[in-house]
């Protein structure tokens, strides 16, 4: 009866390692499936933003570009000189850069003059040259410091990566009578720096904006929008390093070894034993409110929010394996058998932990 007790209690381990695997491989599956998705969709949008045709998802088209008008073409470059700020949790950024503008004909088009920023608001303007030529050509660069709103995608912080975009329009000229070109000299310097990231490219197009609105104007037609010419500046960047990963979670991972360590307390010592996961519990609960004081306001269920479940799930998981475990030591006086569960659990428990947690930041980041 011993002998066919001892088998039962060996396949009891072994379909409870089983069990422990599955669970772990599902759960990398499903957060390696979440962050994967996350990244091929951020980098699709910042092609698509990036492609004088494409539209990204969520926004509307433009109308067609009309084809019976004289309009005049005017070439447009940013050089950008620095990036002030970035705040993510704030959901702006904040360039400065060199514009100008080279047209010819008409000097009073005045593109210089006239141009605005689409989803900020210029901080500092500053006419820094400009002259005519003797064949018609004019030009005018200025200095401008602008407050660009950019609502980050946050489902991968803190292994992010993002594209931050100047939008250039002129506010009295539609397509109708002129239209921007992107001038190949546009760059960044190589002083631009952001706290954390490291700048990884940098690229201009020209795309239609149409305002899907008449402004209540009666001189307009019903069902008649506008549309501009629209210079789009953008520059990407990626985090540096996983550093910031590790600083931000380590208190996550400091609470699950620590309820690790309660395995190797004797099951009868059972305050001990529960008081290790439960102060664990509460310390990855406060390190969740620190991150997430760093980022706005979501109901996405990002990065920083996967790691987070996953120590909660882990912790929860160790709790379970050792009410098994103290029930078999207390109440069945079977101490052997409870010493060989809580091996097993610590050592398929712990593994499966440690990599997701290796698995979840290798893929968000490369």
């Amino acid at each position: 009866m011993s002998v066919a007790l001892a088998r039962e209690k060996k396949a009891f381990l072994k379909y409870w390692a089983i069990g422990i695997t599955c669970i772990y491989i599902l759960i990398a599956i499903i957060v390696i499936h979440i962050v994967q998705g996350e990244k091929d969709i951020a980098s699709k949008n910042h092609a698509l933003r990036m492609s004088p045709d494409a539209v990204e998802p969520g926004k509307t088209p433009p109308d067609p570009l009309p084809t019976n008008t004289d309009f005049k073409s005017v070439n447009v470059g940013i050089y950008l000189d620095g990036i002030e700020s970035v705040s993510i949790k704030e959901s702006y950024w904040v360039p400065a850069f060199y514009i100008w503008f080279r047209w010819k004909g008409n000097k009073e088009l005045n593109p210089g003059k006239y141009f605005r920023i689409v989803d900020g608001k210029i901080e500092q303007k500053e006419l820094q040259d400009s002259y005519s030529g003797s064949d018609g050509t004019h030009y005018e660069v200025y200095k401008v410091v602008a407050r660009m709103t950019k609502f980050f995608n946050t489902t991968r912080v803190p292994l992010d990566d993002h594209m931050l975009n100047i939008y250039i329009e002129d506010s009295t000229n539609d397509v109708q009578e002129m239209r921007y070109v992107s001038d190949p000299t546009s760059g960044i310097s190589s002083r631009v720096k952001v706290s954390g990231y490291e700048i990884t490219g940098m690229s201009t197009v020209v795309k239609p904006h149409t305002y899907k609105t008449s402004y209540g104007d009666p001189r307009i037609a019903e069902g008649k929008h506008t549309t501009f010419s629209e210079f789009n500046y953008g520059v990407t960047i990626k985090r540096n390093s996983i550093g910031v990963f590790m600083k931000l979670f380590i208190g996550l991972y400091a609470g699950v070894l620590l309820t690790f360590c309660s395995f190797y307390i004797r099951p009868s010592e059972t305050a001990p034993r529960y008081a290790f996961p439960s102060a664990s519990y509460f310390g990855v609960v406060a390190n969740a409110y620190m991150t997430h004081s760093l980022l706005p306001s979501s109901g996405h269920f990002g990065l920083a929010d996967l790691v987070t479940a996953i120590g909660l799930f882990t912790i929860t998981f160790c709790v379970i394996a050792s009410l098994i475990s103290v029930f078999y030591y207390l109440r069945k006086n079977e101490e052997a058998f409870s010493r060989a569960l809580d091996q097993v659990s610590l050592r398929y428990i712990g593994a499966g932990f440690i990599a997701v947690n290796i698995l979840l930041p290798v893929c968000a980041f490369y």
